[in-house]
């Protein structure tokens, strides 16, 4: 995989993020967005940097693939330019993932 930063441009209120593009995502948050995930070609580490807009306040709604630890998505940052990073370890089938 590719280890510079992919660029997936601005969230919307959809967005695909083809992992295949590269293992390190950068997302705009430019809506409230629900997130689809391309799976890659194998396990593998992956890191979605997720920053607000502008205007702030946008929210996400995860793929059930996705799992959290405790079985609860974290509440990522809302402020205009606020930054949260998403890392997962995909297994093939789930992407277990924390926010920070």
């Amino acid at each position: 995989m590719n280890s510079s930063e992919y660029n997936a441009g601005n969230s919307s209120t959809a967005i695909t993020i083809a992992w295949a593009n590269g293992n390190k995502q950068l997302v705009t948050m430019t809506g409230n967005c629900t997130f689809t995930f391309t799976a890659p070609a194998g396990a593998g580490n992956f890191l979605l940097r997720m920053v607000q807009d502008a205007t702030g306040s946008r929210t996400v709604t995860w793929p059930a693939t996705v799992k959290w630890p405790g079985g609860t998505a974290p509440t990522l940052s809302t402020a205009a330019a606020a930054v949260d990073i998403v890392s997962c370890y995909y297994n093939g089938t789930n992407y277990y993932c924390q926010a920070g």
